[in-house]
Order: structure tokens, then sequence, then C-alpha cells
């Protein structure tokens, strides 16, 4: 009798437990299955990108620097309207005014290197940012090109809505993002970046939700593209402008960062600032 009373306790407690696992992988299935991450509307900052989008040099005089300057100083107010700006070609001419500009608008500087133009010429851009970091480091792509990478303090916002889309607060947001910046001239450059044993690859892996932003020949957009997608087609290539010989363009994978829009601000002599606005 003591035995079957065994038995009975035993087969009642496996009946208990045998809807526990069934129950767990039904949920697992439910949940797993239908979880979603995508930026959210919600969030926004934006990043001015200074360019003439061509082949020369951004400043080659003084009504240059002026133009510069104004924007940086005036229409941004220095560094309060601003986290991240990223002026292209400041070339080995433009090294003085790239000094005097980061004097003038209280902010920090790193170059980013794209290459060499001649033995004793480079071309390259500078970032300009609010807070200091420990490095940033550059990592060759191909011949002549370097993608060039620092984690900034991103200043954004939050805006919080009602049913009926209206505004009911705003709060500023801040953290450290890994923000990548690049130029591509050639196909070469495109060949080593994407492809299992790429560039793309190794910085992802070391930073799957990395921003970046550069340019790239209007000719070569497509292959970019096509570069990506081939490599991982959770990252997209988002076109922001095109000027006469360079696209500016987007890289990032879709579940942490998109874009939403870009504002383009003429500056005179050629010179625009597009600012971009991305969510996350």
């Amino acid at each position: 009798m003591k035995n079957i009373g065994k038995y009975f306790a035993a087969a009642l407690a496996l009946i208990l437990v045998i809807p526990l696992f069934t129950g767990c992988d039904d949920l697992d299935e439910y949940t797993l299955g239908s979880v979603s991450a995508t930026p959210s509307d919600k969030f926004n900052a934006t990043i001015q990108f200074v360019s003439r989008l061509s082949d020369g040099a951004l400043m080659t005089g003084d009504a240059d620097l002026k133009a510069v300057n104004d924007y940086l100083v005036s229409t941004l107010k220095k560094r309060d309207e601003a986290w991240l700006t990223v002026l292209d070609r400041t070339d080995n001419t433009g090294l003085g005014k790239v000094a005097a500009l980061s004097l003038n608008t209280y902010r920090w500087t790193i170059p980013a290197f794209y290459g060499l133009s001649s033995r004793t010429a480079f071309e390259g851009g500078t970032l300009y940012f609010n807070q200091p970091i420990r490095q940033s480091k550059a990592m060759a792509c191909g011949r002549n090109c370097y993608v060039t990478g620092f984690s900034p303090l991103m200043e954004g916002m939050r805006t919080d809505k009602d049913e009926s889309g209206a505004v009911t607060g705003t709060e500023d947001v801040a953290f450290n993002i890994n923000f990548r910046t690049v130029r591509f001239k050639s196909g070469e450059q495109i060949d080593a970046f994407g492809g299992e044993t790429g560039v793309m690859n190794t910085l992802k892996r070391e930073n799957m939700n990395m921003l970046l932003i550069g340019t790239v020949k209007n000719e070569l957009v497509g292959a970019l593209e096509s570069a990506v997608a081939g490599t991982d087609p959770s990252f997209k290539v988002y076109r922001i402008a095109q000027g006469g010989a360079y696209t500016l363009f987007m890289l990032a994978e879709m579940r942490f960062w998109g874009y939403t829009g870009m504002n383009q601000r003429s500056l005179g002599s050629g010179i625009d600032a597009y600012e971009i606005n991305i969510m996350w």
C-alpha cells in the first residue's frame, strides 16, 4: 500500500510538471518570435555636415573661413545648438583655419584622415564636438581610405505626444554613441569595406550600434549599397544629398538608428551645411 502511494505521488508530480515545460516552450515561441526593435521618432538628434561635396578643399580663402565661422558661431551659437559637426575636406591649407574655428566655438576637434593626394599633401576632415574624449582611431579600408571612429556624447531630445499627436512634453537626452566617418572614391575601397572579411564586418562586431556618416563618389553609390546589403542586410545606406562629385550618406543598422530628414543651408561660395536628423 505504501508503494502504491509513492507511485501515485510520483505520477501526480509528473503530470503537474509537464504543462510547465510545454507552457514555457509556447511562451518562448510567442515572446521571442514577436519581439522587434525599431527606432522611434519620439527621439531626435541633429548632426551637421559642412561640405562642398566636390573634389576640392572646403576653405581656400578668408571668405570661406568667414562663412564657416559665421555658421558655427552665430547660427549654431557656438556649442549650444550643436554636439557634433563634421567639416569635410579641411585639407593642408585649412589647418590654421581649423584651429581658429575651434577656439571661436569653444569646441574640441579631432582629424578624420582620408588619404594622401601627394607626398606632401593630405586630404581629410575635422570633427567638432563638445566633450573631451579619451581616444579616436582610424581603420584602413583599401588604398588611401580610412574609417575614423570615436565616441562623442550625443545630445538629443525626447518628445512625448498624446493620442491626438499633440506634444505633451520634451526632455533632453544624452549618451555616448559609436560614430564613424569615411570618404569612398574608388571601387577598390568599397570592396575592402564590404564582404565577410571586410572593414564593415570588423566594425559592426566591435559595435553593432555604430552610426556612420560619410561621402561616396556619385558613380559608386550603387556599389556601396550592394556591398552593404551583401555583407549584412540589416544595415541600410541612406542617401542624404548629392553634390557635383560626391553623395552624402548615412549607414546604420535599422534596429538602432533611422534617418528622418535633412535641412540644407547654403553658406555661400559653394559651401553647404547639411543638418541631418536621426532617431534611435
